[in-house]
């Protein structure tokens, strides 16, 4: 990952509008702001935040199923491990890594 630059408190006081507005563009990436040039705090889009909450969510949500399935003294095999992290990282949903999972015992 790139150093990202890091704009003053000053700059990013008398550029408010512009780091608004390109925050929202897509594919943008955050804005670093803070003093002495060390990043202090982060400005994105909403969009991009919900983003990073739902995926927080979806990980700890694995990281619990996991937990439980490993205190009952299971431990899941290959393929379920990798619809485990399909899930945490967002391309299958529960609902898709349960049809799979239970597929095979269906008729």
């Amino acid at each position: 990952m790139a150093t990202p630059e890091i704009l003053s408190v000053r700059e990013f006081r008398a550029g408010l509008t512009g780091v608004l507005k390109q925050v929202q563009k897509p594919r943008a990436g955050p804005v670093f702001v803070g003093a002495h040039r060390k990043a202090e705090a982060v400005v994105m889009s909403v969009e991009q935040y919900e983003r990073l909450q739902a995926a927080a969510v979806r990980r700890a949500a694995v990281a619990e199923a996991l937990a439980s399935v490993r205190a009952e003294g299971l431990e899941p095999g290959p393929e379920a491990l990798e619809r485990f992290q399909a899930v945490a990282e967002g391309r299958m949903t529960p609902e898709e890594a349960l049809e799979k999972a239970l597929a095979p015992y269906r008729r």
